[in-house]
């Protein structure tokens, strides 16, 4: 289904982890990222999206793949992104890796030695982390990349929040340079990802979240303004004990971002992990663009069932030039899912209709075990209707957990019973997304009070039909001193 891949295998050397900043824009422009007035009547979560394509309007990514040994060498290599053009960077190990460049498809790879530098800590940390992400924008620390973000009409989508002491946090330096929003910290105990917060750290989390938002100065108490998403890149519970009741789990995902009331104000996602699967996942959502789906429909066509249908969904996603794959009843079938997860998959979005267990799912006529969810050849995007798929997905031993260490980079799932009625009908996401709003948006009921689906990935990453790249010849990477 892919070209064969052929690669140029290139070696720099970065003497430095901190190169020249400052590369001139020269092309003549006045506000050119910013979201056109008609663009504004639309809905927020579709104009969320028109903000995020500016960028991809604006920015050409280059037809290269840059894989790097460890984390100094990868703030160093991002320092090499600017105006003029951004490529997928890696740190390069035997799994993620060769699922992104099989499925990027790079004309060119670049091997970067190590800069044999150990990051500093504390303060000097943060303060590179932020200069690394300035650098995408030619700025060279915060407060000239707000000033840059006013001269070109750039307002930030959303916040990347991280920790200096979490492995994640080279991922939300690239989210922060990739999306143009601000990068921010939070410290402290959360807790892990199986974990369930109780009243006392829920409340806790939500005055941290909001503080490190404010923090920003940027608008972002309604739906429509400035800052109306949060990822949250570090270790975190995914559940916080129901406030009502206290034998219930309600998503973190879903509960932050919200008013004392309850009324929404943003959407969050959420990437945790080792440097390089949190970065792998990063890369997906920023550089890869889907052009396959696999529709898998176990549900009889009666009652409730049958609004959660999958041909809508698959006629809307054709007119973006997909090519869809639509297993339904009475196909569905433990043998037919067995067949299929037999061979590694290639698609890049998977929505499944299911029910069951954190270690089991329904597939037409019985129930398949978390073994028999299939190894995946190409990064993919998943929506999963399904109960307690999500309830503990740092363990591979659980639905989202398997489909996260197979490769998924964003996974919609439940931590707890939720009710079908808590998801959105495919036909109703593949509206929203072929109007440009983003995945994690998508999926997410917006009006609802906070409930139990969570969102794992960058609630930015949208899916639209390609846009070309631009040759490496075009943005050579330099040697730095």
């Amino acid at each position: 289904m892919k070209k064969q891949l052929k690669l140029k295998l290139i070696a720099i050397a970065l003497i430095s982890i901190l190169p020249t900043i400052g590369i001139a824009c020269d092309r003549p422009f006045q506000k050119p990222f910013q979201l056109p007035e008609s663009a504004k009547q639309e809905p927020w979560p579709v104009q969320i999206g028109l903000r995020t394509n500016i960028i991809r309007s604006n920015i050409p990514t280059v037809n290269r793949v840059v894989l790097v040994p460890d984390a100094a060498t990868f703030l160093a290599a991002i320092q090499q992104w600017n105006l003029k053009g951004r490529w997928p960077i890696l740190i390069e190990d035997n799994k993620y890796t060769p699922m992104f460049v099989q499925r990027f498809q790079p004309e060119e790879i670049v091997r970067l030695p190590s800069v044999k530098q150990q990051l500093p800590k504390g303060q000097k940390l943060q303060d590179l982390m932020q200069k690394s992400a300035a650098a995408a924008w030619n700025a060279t620390d915060t407060p000239t990349l707000k000033a840059q973000w006013q001269q070109l009409g750039w307002e930030p989508p959303g916040i990347a929040i991280a920790s200096e002491n979490d492995p994640a946090k080279l991922a939300a330096v690239a989210l922060a340079a990739g999306r143009g929003q601000p990068l921010v910290f939070m410290e402290g105990n959360f807790g892990k990802p199986n974990d369930t917060l109780n009243n006392e750290e829920w409340k806790t989390l939500q005055t941290a979240v909001k503080k490190a938002v404010e923090s920003t100065g940027y608008f972002y108490s309604q739906l429509g303004d400035a800052i109306d998403t949060i990822t949250i890149v570090r270790q975190l519970a995914v559940k916080y004990q129901s406030p009502e009741k206290p034998d219930e789990q309600l998503a973190v995902t879903d509960g932050l971002g919200r008013h004392l009331n309850g009324e929404r104000w943003a959407a969050v996602g959420w990437i945790f992990g080792d440097e390089a699967r949190s970065i792998y996942q990063t890369m997906c959502a920023l550089f890869l663009e889907p052009q396959t789906a696999m529709l898998y429909d176990s549900y009889p066509k009666e009652g409730d069932w049958k609004e959660y249908e999958m041909n809508s969904a698959a006629s809307k996603i054709k007119t973006l030039g997909f090519d869809v794959t639509v297993v339904e009843q009475p196909e569905s079938s433990l043998k037919k899912w067995r067949s299929l997860a037999s061979q590694p998959w290639t698609y890049d979005l998977i929505l499944l209709n299911s029910k069951g267990y954190t270690n089991s799912f329904q597939v037409g006529d019985g129930d398949a075990p978390v073994a028999d969810i299939p190894k995946l050849q190409f990064p993919a995007a998943i929506h999963a209707i399904h109960s307690w798929s999500a309830a503990s997905p740092d363990d591979k031993n659980t639905v989202a957990g398997r489909w996260l260490e197979n490769g998924a980079y964003a996974y919609v799932g439940s931590v707890n019973e939720p009710f079908l009625g808590a998801f959105i009908p495919p036909r109703i996401i593949l509206d929203r997304l072929v109007r440009s709003a983003p995945f994690l948006i998508a999926v997410r009921q917006l009006e609802s009070r906070p409930w139990k689906i969570t969102t794992i990935g960058d609630p930015l990453m949208s899916i639209g039909k390609p846009k070309p790249r631009i040759s490496p010849t075009q943005q050579p990477l330099s040697q730095t001193r």
